[in-house]
């Protein structure tokens, strides 16, 4: 099993608390997690699967009496995919108020239903942790640090899935099957998803213009739906934990651009399975693409880790002067620019740097990366 750094959190917060969620898409060891932490906690739990329609109808009408009847006074229940609960509020505020004995545990693999205020407070008191596939450092602790930079190449092309990492032979058949079924079966029973040939070309779409600005127009032209429509899939997804969303950053300044997006994916496995796509680094004209994706999500996850606050955007000129990642801290800014190659000499916008002098300027590339990705 690969350690994960949000472990010691969990296991603490399940033994001090009532309600505990537990969000990220499928397959990134949500169960396996949960049930460590109770093996070494020593104490009995009762286990729910909400993706079976018989389970879900157990909670159709919740009441203490119900519950606690259905419970049968289990010190801890697990509810796995409590998406799928329609009134999972009422039981999350049941177990709250103390009429229900037992603490809860929900494993979501998108964001369920649920009341802001409600959710907020979660949020606030650390009752929500979002886990996401291993990051670098965590398979950096698992397989060594010098055994991860001798498989970089295969990560950029596999991604980081737990299934995926832990047998590299059946990476490929591994990432179709799971493109199914963290896409196609992980979405809220709430969502309208009328036609997932759209949602899956709206995918690939994205998934073919990574890092490049691309409008919902756009978007919805290749793939014969409306404006609305692209930006509810693309909520959806970045709120199931598919898809990143980083918005442009600018001044009213001449040429930027404003109000873009560009688009990268929490895992470059599930890219290159919507492309079909698996070949090695040396046959591919994405390389720097993938890169990108792949250090950018990285540092997302490190920062999410590690409880950091902080913002993401891009910077564009419509002459193409790029920026790629600028992150905002509490304390500072900081821009980067991308390249796979070691000894290519990066150029800084000329532009960028005359209108933003106080902002820091640095090259991501395979010499660079390893301090990017473990900086707190």
């Amino acid at each position: 099993m690969i350690s994960r750094l949000l472990f010691p959190q969990f296991k603490s917060n399940l033994a001090r608390n009532k309600v505990l969620l537990l969000s990220g898409p499928r397959h990134v060891g949500k169960q396996t997690m949960v049930l460590k932490a109770i093996e070494e906690l020593q104490v009995n739990c009762i286990e729910f699967n909400a993706a079976d329609k018989k389970i879900v109808k157990l909670f159709e009408e919740p009441s203490a009496q119900v519950l606690n009847e259905l419970f049968n006074a289990s010190p801890f229940v697990i509810i796995y995919e409590a998406q799928y609960v329609l009134k999972l509020q009422d039981i999350i505020e049941l177990v709250l108020s103390g009429e229900i004995n037992s603490t809860l545990v929900l494993c979501c693999s998108y964001q369920p239903v649920m009341d802001e205020v409600l959710r907020e407070v979660l949020q606030l008191q650390g009752l929500e942790l979002n886990l996401l596939p291993p990051s670098f450092y965590e398979l950096a602790q698992h397989f060594s640090l010098p055994e991860e930079e001798k498989n970089l190449e295969q990560r950029l092309i596999f991604g980081n899935y737990p299934e995926v990492v832990m047998n590299l032979p059946e990476a490929e058949n591994t990432l179709v099957n799971l493109l199914q079924e963290v896409i196609f079966t992980n979405l809220g029973v709430t969502d309208r998803i009328n036609k997932s040939d759209k949602l899956f070309k709206a995918l690939q779409t994205i998934a073919f213009n990574i890092g490049e600005p691309l409008s919902y127009n756009e978007i919805g032209e290749k793939c014969g739906i409306d404006n609305e429509t692209v930006e509810r899939y693309v909520d959806l997804l970045e709120r199931s934990d598919i898809l990143l969303r980083i918005p442009t950053y600018f001044n009213e300044h001449r040429y930027e651009l404003k109000k873009s997006h560009v688009f990268y994916f929490v895992d470059n496995g599930i890219r290159n399975a919507l492309i079909r796509n698996f070949n090695p680094i040396d046959l591919r004209n994405d390389v720097d693409q993938l890169w990108r994706n792949w250090l950018i999500s990285e540092r997302i996850k490190w920062n999410k880790l590690n409880g950091k606050s902080v913002d993401y955007k891009f910077w564009r000129t419509h002459t193409k002067q790029t920026m790629d990642f600028i992150e905002f801290s509490e304390d500072k800014i900081q821009a980067y620019k991308t390249s796979w190659e070691k000894k290519k000499k990066m150029k800084f916008p000329a532009m960028f740097l005359e209108l933003y002098p106080t902002i820091s300027t640095h090259t991501l590339n395979r010499s660079t990366y390893w301090s990017f990705l473990t900086k707190k």
